[in-house]
Formats: C-alpha cells, structure tokens, sequence
C-alpha cells in the first residue's frame, strides 16, 4: 500500500524519495521502527511500502535474514510497529498502555528470536533464524526491555511536532536533546525562528 502526501494545493503526490528513506537516529531499534511510518500528525507517510522496504529496513538494523519477507511479514511488522508505538505514547502521558497492545507485543516477545553472534573483530551482529518473525520477536523483545525498564523515562518526541513526529532516547548531557537531528528538525527550526524575528522587525520599522 502506497501512502499519499498532500500538495500545496491539497492534491494527493506521492512521496519523494527523501520522505522515503528510512531514518535511524532514535539510538534505540525498536523507536528506530516506528520511524518507518512518519509524519503521523498530518497525512503520514508509509516507509514500509512492499515486502522488499521491509528487508532493506531489516539489513540496515543489523537484522538481515535468509528468507525474504512475505504480505505477511509486511502485516505484521506494521502490526508490531503501531502496537510498540501506541505503549511508548501511552508511557509518555503517564497512562497505561492498551490492553490490546499489550498482549500483541508480549506475543512477539515470547517467539523464538534473532540471536547475537560474534566475528573475527569481536563485532556483534544479529542473525535471526531464517525468518522474519526472528527478527521482529528480538525487536518486540528490546521494546519490552525499553519499556518496562529505567529508558523508558528518555522517551522524547522531536520538538518540532507536528511537522515531525519521530520518538527517540534522548542520553544528552542534562537530558536538553529537543530535536531527533539538529542538522534536520532542529535547523529549520531556527531558521524559522529567525524568518519570524526578521519579520516582526520589518512589522515595527516599516521603510
């Protein structure tokens, strides 16, 4: 399934491929999945598209399995996917998180899951066994760890809402990360800022 963003004009246009890449900047895999489905505010925007979006995202998560995802995969990721995303904004707000969600990432997380495996140079890598269901039990498994443990307190919401809509783990020192990436939501953000400022002073000192 294609999802449309809105023109200027309000007609439906496809994404770009910008708004199509697939972004990795929460420092956590399992927030780093719900940026696969942006700008939630507004139109939203499906990263995970087709089957071959979901194996693309899965190598670039260290997650890379032998069997290419299937319709099903795709459902259920994205079925994952909401679920986590649903509890990470219920934990925000300081409410309990949907029953039904829940049970759904409790599910996942009792599957049998990717496991750590070491190389040469003492790298780690994930391999899952076979199956894309490996892959999404381990990221069901790290969203129980984030969200039943001390993480869950650094869970932020860019400051740029509703133009963006990514979550991440702010570590920064005294915890004043506001932006998912400064060189992104947080430079626009002042570049706004200063188009304003310019312009209330032209509002107060007309020519």
């Amino acid at each position: 399934m294609k999802a449309a963003v809105k023109t200027s004009a309000g007609k439906p246009s496809e994404p770009g491929t910008g708004q199509l890449a697939f972004r990795f900047v929460s420092g956590h895999r399992a927030l780093n999945l719900l940026a696969t489905f942006a700008d939630r505010y507004r139109g939203g925007i499906e990263r995970l598209r087709e089957p071959g979006d979901l194996d693309r995202w899965l190598r670039m998560a260290d997650l890379p399995v032998r069997a290419a995802a299937s319709t099903r995969d795709l459902d259920d990721a994205r079925r994952l996917r909401e679920a986590i995303n649903r509890l990470a904004r219920a934990s925000m707000q300081g409410n309990a998180g949907p029953a039904a969600d829940i049970a759904e990432l409790n599910t996942w997380a009792r599957r049998p899951q990717a496991a750590p495996q070491l190389d040469r140079e003492f790298h780690l890598r994930w391999r899952a066994p076979g199956s894309v269901a490996g892959a999404l039990a381990l990221i069901a498994r790290e969203a129980v760890d984030l969200l039943g443990g001390p993480d869950r307190e650094l869970i932020r919401e860019c400051a740029a809402a509703p133009a963006c809509s990514l979550l991440y783990l702010d570590r920064s020192r005294g915890l004043r990360r506001r932006w998912c990436e400064m060189e992104r939501c947080g430079s626009r953000a002042k570049m706004a800022g200063l188009r304003q400022r310019q312009a209330a002073r032209s509002r107060a000192n007309p020519a």
